[in-house]
């Protein structure tokens, strides 16, 4: 009907609004298998394909003929066993038929020491559990009930018992435990804070009794606050000490490329000694690593211009800056990497000259610019809760214009490498990369100023040489100016929130981060402690529910996903060391290596469709796209196979940096036959998968994807006629989880 029609015509003559209904037929058969749509819509199967679930004996038609008056054989199975009152997160155990296609209903006994409806209750009404049609499996889910009792560990026991139409198994039962409430976390809470807030869980140690993760129990023991506590007093992990050593004597040893991301490497995976060459060992300190390298996306330099790519030492030096500084203050880093060499040449000061109308000089305005719109201030006035502040006529409010930038920009004059004798304005690339720049008064701008908020900057008189007071009085007091600016609470707080929890924080969230940056409850602004310890403890970041709503989470960056695997494997080579870099080949990232000063993506990027047109963010995504979707795809296939982590290899297996895959195919088979090239002996498959659940995506695999990925690994067997086939199956196995959406988005 046109939007013309007379109202009248919209009614039937009952008054009730007229419908169109399409109609479409439903006996053709769209996959040409010889079964109706409408047929294999009654069976569960995919009336689009001719092999529904990837079947590779039979099209549907055969497989139906053959199978449809089949005997079921019903066994039951674990898909997730950890259960706690204070933890919403599901147990659930899984009914399995094989054989025959008809629907079905089986009979259960449930029993354990604890009681349904009141310590827990079950998606099934009864003791009865219905197959449908074409369904190979069924869960049983139970959801714990929080109470005040303190009563153990209880179990809940899931038998199949004989019945109608199906015989049993050799599995015929399977338990979950329900643990109390407690103020400790448990494994899940704890594996899905060491994503937020490290690289990953860790490796289990395979003599352990157990098979979770060994950070994870340590976190469970500690707690949230008292681990955050330890990792305050950990000694840093400096990458300077490696690319030192590297400068000197990787070449003779064959260990070539970017030696700074071979320290980053070795600090992420928590190396004990900060150079080869040193007996002294160090704690592993990844709270810090992790703030680094978020607060390193924030105040971006990268390595890309060549005359940054010659200085790996210097390079290291500015990243380690973020280590200093990850737990101190972040008025104190400003003030430091306003005055590194590193961000003097990336941001073209370095060697910058105080006006000179008639020559045609001005001072280079890069940095002025980027200080207060990338690493302070922003570009719009914000409130406390990040939303911008708007005028009388409901428009946004600047935080600068143009006349602040250049004005600000007169600050940054005279400022030059260290080791300099004399000011040379042609030295752009050539000094001291390590040590803070010095200031020659001659060629600052020693005028009054007037900065951001109407700040009088007086003049001042130069000093000798390369004493630089007056240069240095300027660029403290302009940097303590943009610090103490109310919108850098919020701004800051928005960024590291995204870093590490999710790329929509609530206002209430960032208010909370932004407010503890302010004050630290004792006076001081810009305790990084206090807003690091607010961000990972925040309700919003802990609170389980979230994990549930669809706008809250982040897509986990790209290079991070190759570190959390390497993390969750003990990744490590003969050798102890990590020579690894280029990254960005395959996932368009590596450390300290960005395109632009505006990091890998901006912190407001939204990819088009349903994201942005509900008016949220996913600066990540920025990152994904055709070609690095595929080559992302490729390179996790290779290395979960036991391919180098390193895209190129390395000629020399000393340097070969794997994943430690011997105890996961000690799962697939028996530990005697692993190093066989075709094991006769089978494990139940459960295990692992529920056991990379946790490591991998912090025990967020939900029943559906689990059986996907236990059906399609589980045709790789011994008589699947496959070389290695175990060591194939746990290839698939990886690469399925590491290409999973419960992977890739953090929740």
């Amino acid at each position: 009907m046109g939007d013309g029609m007379p109202q009248d015509r919209l009614l039937s003559t009952s008054g009730v609004p007229r419908q169109f209904f399409k109609l479409s037929i439903a006996d053709v058969d769209s996959d040409g298998d010889g079964l109706a749509d409408w047929e294999e819509k009654v069976m569960g199967f995919n009336p689009q394909l001719n092999r529904t679930d990837r079947n590779d004996s039979n099209a549907d038609l055969a497989r139906v003929q053959a199978t449809l008056n089949a005997a079921s054989t019903i066994t039951v199975g674990l898909i997730d066993g950890d259960m706690r009152e204070d933890w919403p997160d599901q147990g659930v155990i899984v009914i399995r038929r094989k054989g025959g296609l008809k629907p079905m209903w089986i009979n259960l006994t449930i029993s354990g020491t604890a009681t349904r409806n009141t310590d827990y209750t079950t998606n099934i009404p009864s003791t009865q559990i219905y197959l449908p049609f074409g369904a190979r499996e069924a869960w049983v889910e139970l959801s714990p009930i929080h109470d005040a009792d303190a009563e153990g560990e209880e179990t809940i026991t899931v038998s199949a018992i004989a019945g109608s139409g199906y015989t049993l198994g050799a599995l015929t039962s399977a338990s979950a435990k329900l643990a109390d409430a407690s103020a400790l976390p448990g494994a899940k809470a704890s594996a899905r804070f060491l994503i937020q807030a490290s690289f990953g869980p860790d490796q289990d140690n395979p003599l352990d009794a157990d098979d979770i993760p060994e950070n994870v129990e340590e976190l469970m023991t500690t707690g949230f606050d008292a681990w955050i506590a330890d990792q305050f007093t950990r000694p840093i992990g400096y990458l300077q000490p490696y690319t030192n050593w590297a400068v000197n004597f990787a070449n003779p040893m064959g260990i070539y490329g970017n030696y700074k991301q071979h320290a980053w490497w070795s600090r992420a995976m928590g190396a004990p000694r900060l150079r080869p060459d040193v007996a002294t060992t160090q704690l592993p300190d990844p709270l810090r690593q992790r703030v680094a390298f978020a607060l390193s996306e924030i105040i971006v330099v990268s390595d890309r211009p060549e005359a940054l790519g010659v200085y790996p030492e210097g390079m290291a030096q500015f990243y380690d800056l973020f280590e200093t500084h990850a737990f101190g203050n972040y008025g104190a880093l400003l003030d430091a990497i306003a005055l590194h060499p590193v961000m003097g040449v990336y941001l073209s000061y370095i060697s910058n000259q105080k006006a000179n109308p008639a020559l045609n000089l001005h001072p280079d305005e890069n940095f002025a610019r980027e200080i207060m719109q990338l690493f302070t201030i922003g570009l719009w006035e914000l409130n406390l809760d990040g939303s911008r502040m708007l005028d009388a006529q409901g428009q946004p409010i600047p935080t600068y214009s143009n006349a602040d930038i250049t004005e600000l920009a007169r600050v940054f004059t005279g400022f030059t490498f260290p080791d300099s004798t004399y000011f040379n304005p042609n030295g752009l690339a050539y000094g001291d990369h390590l040590n803070p720049m010095t200031c020659w008064d001659s060629v600052h701008d020693c005028d009054a100023k007037t900065l951001l908020g109407g700040l009088q900057l007086p003049a001042r008189t130069p000093s000798p040489t390369n004493q630089g007071t007056a240069g240095m009085a300027d660029l403290h007091a302009a940097v303590a100016n943009l610090f103490n600016h109310p919108n850098v609470g919020p701004f800051i707080a928005i960024r590291l929130i995204q870093r590490f929890v999710t790329s929509n924080p609530s206002p209430a969230y960032i208010a909370r981060v932004a407010t503890k940056f302010n004050d630290n409850g004792l006076g001081v602004r810009g305790d990084m402690k206090a807003v690091i310890t607010q961000i990972l403890l925040d309700p919003e970041a802990r609170d389980p529910a979230n994990m549930e709503s669809p706008t809250f989470g982040k897509l986990r960056e790209p290079f991070l996903r190759v570190v959390n695997l390497a993390r969750g494997f003990n990744a490590s080579s003969p050798s102890g060391l990590y020579a690894l870099d280029q990254f960005t080949l395959d996932h368009m990232q590596d450390p300290m290596n960005s395109p632009s000063v505006f990091n890998f993506f901006l912190p407001n990027h939204a990819p088009p469709g349903p994201i942005s047109q509900q008016g949220y963010v996913a600066p990540e995504f920025q990152l994904l796209n055709a070609t690095s979707s595929i080559t992302a795809a490729n390179y996790f296939l290779n290395v979960c196979g036991g391919s180098d982590i390193h895209r190129w290899g390395h000629g020399d297996p000393q340097y070969i940096v794997k994943l430690n895959l011997a105890p996961a195919l000690a799962m697939v088979v028996p530990a005697a036959q692993v190093d066989s090239n075709s094991p006769t002996t089978l494990l139940e498959t459960d295990a692992l998968i529920r056991h990379l659940d946790l490591a991998l995506l912090g025990g967020t695999l939900t029943p559906q994807q689990f059986q996907i990925i236990r059906e399609s690994v589980e045709r790789i067997n011994p008589s699947s006629g496959i070389y290695n086939w175990h060591r194939e199956r746990l290839r698939l196995l990886l690469n399925l989880f590491v290409t999973s959406a419960e992977f890739n988005v953090l929740r």
